[in-house]
């Protein structure tokens, strides 16, 4: 009722009063009750001339809520677990042969040694390509169609 006060409207009482009776139930669905205070009042109020229509007073309303909504709670701090043993020469050894082995399939073999040793400096800046048949063990082509099908058959890879 307050918003129909402090704005001009040119329709009678009995319209302002049906069309709060439609806004309220919707706006308080839409907006928790702590959105519906004197100073989001004035904001709406000051942004319309007239009796707004549903649609201004969510977009005000909106933009006063976003602003003014109070942070949500702190979650607790996560308790600490038990602390992780160091890894064993076992783990250690699998994770780095899990790396050799991921690096060498997507450098396909030409940056990284079987020593596990990267090459020199000048052989590391220069592109690597995947061959057709690691492109289609990847990803191939739409109907399951090779790329390697037609080198198969002239003989060349």
């Amino acid at each position: 009722m307050a918003l129909g006060v402090l704005t001009a409207d040119t329709g009678s009482r009995a319209e302002a009063e049906m069309k709060l009776a439609a806004y309220v139930p919707l706006l308080a669905e839409r907006f928790p009750a702590g959105a519906f205070t004197p100073a989001s009042l004035e904001h709406v109020a000051s942004k319309c001339r007239f009796f707004p229509a549903y649609a201004d007073v969510v977009e005000h309303l909106g933009a006063w809520w976003l602003k003014h909504r109070p942070a949500p709670p702190k979650l607790p701090p996560t308790p600490a677990g038990p602390a992780r043993p160091a890894p064993t020469a076992d783990e250690v050894a699998r994770v780095a042969a899990a790396v050799r082995e991921v690096a060498a399939m997507l450098h396909a073999g030409e940056l990284w040694h079987a020593s596990g040793a990267w090459p020199d400096e000048a052989s590391r800046s220069r592109p690597a390509f995947l061959s057709p048949g690691l492109l289609d063990q990847i990803n191939p082509l739409p109907n399951g169609r090779k790329r390697t099908d037609a080198a198969e058959a002239t003989g060349l890879d």
